[in-house]
């Protein structure tokens, strides 16, 4: 027979046992009812985002913003816990999802400040500029960057670029940033030196070429005069400064204005590359 000593050590075994027992039982219990607590009020309507505010849009409608910050908002975190919750929403997929699926959006701010509504407001890209190729023209805002595509314009309202031989896609740059900036400042120069002189007062810079590496082709039209047009040719790396300087002062040369005046002479180009050198031709 077991002894009264064995008898009291498996008597504490099993009662440490059933505690043992209880205490996992208890544990999971805990467990239980507060995963239950926490996912209840993670999705309770009380901390729910009800109201989503869409600011700042223009041409980009609001009703597809709203269908896209939807589609973001509605899936689950592991299937069990909402999206669509004060504080613990997917900011930076959402603002990514916008990015992407709205390249006419330039700036993007996504706000909570308000308990249960969502504010998102965004800032459109302005077209300073067309980018035309064969599949159609597209607009190009102030950073060179292509980002939409444009109607169809009998007469183009913005300056026009062409000239890389394939197809940009949007999202793309015909030119660097700041290659770009230079090219409208350029433009800008060149259309001043043209109000500066009387005989071209009413023409401007329409188009510019830039198939090549070096150069610029730009197209100067006559707004009295849609037909007729001619190209000024300059190079890329020059100033603008100088280029306008060297364009002023070969528009003010009288022997070129008086052929300029001429009833059967039009002007076919005026090249500013060479220096002190202008080379031009009539038709």
């Amino acid at each position: 027979m077991p002894s009264h000593r064995e008898i009291l050590k498996a008597n504490r075994r099993a009662r440490r046992k059933k505690y043992f027992r209880r205490s996992i039982v208890v544990t999971l219990l805990a467990v239980s009812l507060l995963s239950v607590g926490f996912w209840y009020s993670w999705n309770a309507p009380f901390f729910a985002l009800t109201h989503i505010v869409v600011s700042g849009e223009d041409k980009v409608p609001e009703s597809d913003l709203l269908s896209t910050i939807d589609e973001v908002l509605a899936p689950s975190y592991l299937s069990l816990l909402s999206r669509r919750v004060n504080w613990f929403y997917p900011r930076q997929e959402l603002k990514q999802r916008l990015t992407t699926e709205f390249p006419e959006l330039f700036s993007i701010e996504i706000a909570n400040s308000s308990f249960g509504t969502l504010w998102v407001e965004v800032a459109e890209r302005k077209p300073v500029a067309l980018w035309c190729q064969e599949s159609g023209c597209y607009f190009i805002d102030e950073t060179g960057l292509l980002y939409s595509r444009a109607p169809h314009f009998s007469n183009a309202p913005l300056f026009t670029l062409t000239g890389e031989s394939l197809p940009l896609p949007i999202g793309s740059r015909p030119l660097p940033t700041s290659q770009f900036a230079s090219l409208l400042q350029l433009k800008s120069k060149i259309d001043q030196s043209l109000a500066a002189n009387p005989a071209f007062a009413k023409q401007t810079v329409n188009a510019a070429l830039l198939s090549q590496p070096v150069d610029y082709s730009f197209s100067i039209r006559d707004l009295r005069r849609e037909a007729e047009s001619w190209e000024l040719l300059a190079v890329r790396e020059t100033s603008a400064v100088t280029t306008s300087l060297r364009l002023e002062a070969a528009l003010a040369t009288p022997s070129f204005l008086t052929e300029y005046n001429l009833a059967s002479t039009t002007l076919d180009f005026l090249d500013v590359r060479f220096g002190r050198k202008v080379f031009y031709k009539f038709m």
